[in-house]
């Protein structure tokens, strides 16, 4: 198990040990700024964009769609992207890989003109003027609430992480007004917002059919439907509720929408663990949780099963079909809390196996579209297509003219 889950692990069960691990993160950021203000002898590179994702896990999300439209640009930037050192995912040509490692990863960000994150930057990390940290986030109008719309769950260094980025963040991206309403006041931010749509997003409205073949090809299911199982972290990273019946779920997709069906299941980045370890996989049930781009699994599959990530959201923007398979709803209400009573969602909910398979017979199209519409109307959404090419224009603007 990676030390970072067991820490966490322990510091749920143990309160006096949470309380240790947060003044440690505390020292870190102080050692941090001790840092980042010995390499400001360096000078800030004015072509240099530095991007990452997940902490290095992946080049992917947001940044990674931004980055592309920046290489194919051909603007001379030296586009540097921060990556774990034992990262296999492919990494875009044109871009220089450096290793995520604390001393590397500061000077390669202190020594930026730009800063693109999907995630929250390390405590401590002092931006020099004449910098611009655009953060994009992970997620969009999600149904999990965040940060100071849940203070009574919150934890003392998600607190700290969050507000000490808020402080430094000059833009943050969004696709719709629910979005930006939210980030604005849980996120305690009050800077510029681009509500450009997310740049991840940009997929569904491009030609679909090569994202398609390419997914079916790494996985050898040509000719065959794919069912993509999707469900989000607990914060005690436990597995349980992930008790989908897969056999069952492809034998009622097989009945109610006809055809071939593969389940591809892929766990949240904090269940990386579990996910090679813990599930039956077979010929028919995948694991596709070490697949470097979410979005291009979403494009790909079918039909969507998920619980409470964001990632339903994304998927039903070309209004694709989503449904919700949770067992713990209260429980989880209870740790996170929601934006919207998770029943109201267009999405069919099941609590339970059996539930699954009435869902999946009683599936009325018609209404779920109608309903999915009046949702991107009450959300205010704003994906169109061409976020990645609006906040590298934004970028490139902002680079002549500072």
């Amino acid at each position: 198990m990676k030390a970072k889950e067991t820490v966490k692990r322990l510091a749920e069960k143990n309160k006096f040990f949470e309380g240790i691990i947060n003044g440690c993160f505390l020292l870190s950021g102080i050692g941090t700024s001790c840092v980042c203000l010995v390499f400001r002898v360096i000078p800030v590179k004015k072509n240099k964009i530095v991007f990452s994702s997940w902490k290095g896990k992946r080049c992917g999300d947001n940044p990674r769609y931004i980055s592309d439209v920046l290489t194919k640009r051909n603007k001379d930037y030296d586009i540097v992207w921060l990556l774990d050192k034992n990262y296999d995912g492919d990494v875009p040509e044109g871009v220089r890989r450096v290793d995520n490692s604390p001393l590397r990863s500061l000077l390669e960000l202190c020594t930026a003109k730009v800063w693109v994150d999907c995630s929250t930057k390390e405590l401590g990390l002092l931006k020099r003027k004449g910098q611009l940290y655009i953060q994009t986030w992970h997620g969009s109008y999600g149904l999990k609430k965040l940060y100071a719309d849940i203070p009574d769950k919150l934890r003392f260094i998600e607190k700290t992480y969050m507000q000490y980025n808020a402080k430094i963040m000059d833009v943050m991206v969004s696709n719709s007004r629910q979005t930006s309403e939210i980030y604005h006041r849980a996120m305690w931010y009050s800077g510029e917002m681009l509500e450009y749509g997310s740049p991840r997003n940009d997929l569904f409205f491009k030609s679909v059919e090569p994202i398609r073949q390419k997914v079916k090809e790494e996985f050898g299911v040509i000719g065959k439907n794919i069912v993509l199982y999707a469900p989000t972290f607990r914060n005690n990273l436990t597995t349980n509720q992930f008790d989908l019946d897969y056999e069952r779920l492809k034998m009622n997709l097989e009945k109610r929408f006809g055809g071939e069906w593969v389940v591809l299941i892929r766990l949240h980045p904090h269940n990386s663990v579990e996910a090679d370890k813990s599930i039956p996989y077979n010929s028919d049930i995948m694991n596709a949780s070490k697949y470097n781009d979410m979005q291009e699994l979403l494009v790909a599959s079918d039909i969507l099963i998920t619980d409470y990530s964001s990632c339903m959201f994304d998927f039903v923007t070309t209004e694709k079909l989503c449904f919700l398979y949770a067992s713990d709803v209260e429980e989880y209400r209870e740790e996170r809390d929601y934006y919207f009573e998770i029943e109201d969602l267009p999405f069919p909910l099941a609590q339970n196996n059996d539930q699954m398979e009435q869902v999946i017979v009683d599936f009325n199209e018609d209404v779920y579209r109608k309903e999915l519409r009046a949702l991107f109307k009450q959300v205010g959404l704003h994906e169109t297509g061409n976020a990645s090419e609006k906040v590298a224009d934004y970028i490139e603007k902002w680079m002549e003219e500072n």
